[in-house]
Order: C-alpha cells, then sequence, then structure tokens
C-alpha cells in the first residue's frame, strides 16, 4: 500500500511539477517521507532549485555575490584563469621560479585570489551584478556577461 501511494505521488509529481508533491504528500498516509519523495522528484523531473531558476553553476566557482543559483538576478562571470595569470603575485612566481606550493608560494597564491576577488566585487558592484562566477550558463542558452577584462584592468 505504502509503495503504491508513492509511485502514484512520485508520477503525479513528474506530471504536475514539484507543488504537486508537496500537496499530495501532505494529503498521504505515508509519515516521514515527504523530504524524500521531494527529493526524488527534484531528480527525476528537472525541479530543482537549477530548474526553478534555470541558471547552472557551482557554488565552487562563485567569485563573489550571491553564491544561491535560486537568488540570481543578473549574473556575470570572468575567465578566472586568465586572472590568476594577469596577477603580480602569479608573475612572481612565474619569474622567481617560486615553488607554488612552499610556504611563500602559498601566501603568493592566496594574495592573488584575494586580490582577484577585491577587484571583481568592485566591478560587480558598480556594474550592477548579482554575483560574479567562473563558470556559469542558464538553460535557456542567454549571455552571461563577461568582465573579465574589467576586472583585469584594475589588477
Amino acid at each position: 500500500m505504502k509503495n503504491s501511494i508513492l509511485k502514484t505521488t512520485l508520477v503525479a509529481a513528474m506530471v504536475c511539477g514539484a507543488f504537486a508533491v508537496q500537496a499530495a504528500v501532505a494529503g498521504s498516509a505515508v509519515a516521514g517521507s515527504a523530504v524524500d519523495v521531494q527529493a526524488s522528484v527534484s531528480v527525476l523531473s528537472g525541479t530543482g532549485p537549477q530548474a526553478m531558476t534555470g541558471w547552472i553553476c557551482d557554488r565552487a566557482d562563485s567569485i563573489c555575490g550571491l553564491d544561491d543559483p535560486k537568488m540570481l538576478s543578473k549574473p556575470a562571470k570572468v575567465d578566472y584563469d586568465a586572472l590568476y595569470k594577469a596577477t603580480a603575485e602569479y608573475k612572481k612566481i612565474r619569474d622567481e621560479k617560486i615553488d607554488p606550493n612552499s610556504s611563500e608560494g602559498i601566501q603568493l597564491r592566496q594574495r592573488a585570489v584575494d586580490r582577484i576577488r577585491e577587484k571583481t566585487e568592485s566591478i560587480r558592484s558598480q556594474n550592477g551584478y548579482c554575483s560574479v562566477w567562473k563558470t556559469i550558463r542558464h538553460q535557456d542558452g542567454r549571455a552571461v556577461p563577461d568582465i573579465t577584462d574589467q576586472v583585469k584592468a584594475l589588477l
């Protein structure tokens, strides 16, 4: 009986969306399964956070600003490797052949990361972007502004 209720709920959710799941689960006799059903429906029907907003990104790729895909309205992106290679810290590591894993190399890399974040935040706030990402795209294929050159000019 419980399995048939769960299967019916999943099928209904796939057809009607995540909101149907909440209503169906609230009225079902299967106690404690709301989270499991919602998680399953989110994976199966594409109604997870990325589907709600359409932004496809990984929180680890957030440089500054918002890091929750559900909250994004006007994100931008940068070529992080190009920015890193444009920093004075990277150039010092390269030119002086400093081991990036030595204590001095680690400190220089961290200063480069901090400098990139600071300059990116400056451009983000000046231009009204909600966040800046290393990698981000939208499900509908819309263009995401690239602010690499603006940030690089500040480095």
